[in-house]
């Protein structure tokens, strides 16, 4: 195994993998950290829902900020 992609919470100044790894104990490994954005997190949030429904929540207030 050259390179794994894991997904991780860091809380209390541990980062926890959300699922096993497949490493021995003690183990040595080299971390390149990369910060989760908000499309990630919200993808597909709103698939299933009919277009006025998506139109209303991106044109509300809320996201004002986001454009010019």
């Amino acid at each position: 195994m050259a390179f794994l992609t894991v997904q991780a919470i860091y809380e209390d100044g541990i980062l926890r993998p959300v699922h096993p790894l497949p490493l021995q104990e003690h183990e040595c490994v080299v971390l390149e950290i990369t910060r989760r954005g908000t499309v990630q997190e919200t993808s597909g949030l709103l698939q299933g829902l009919p277009p006025d429904v998506v139109e209303a929540i991106a044109e509300g207030e809320e996201y004002s900020g986001l454009t010019s």
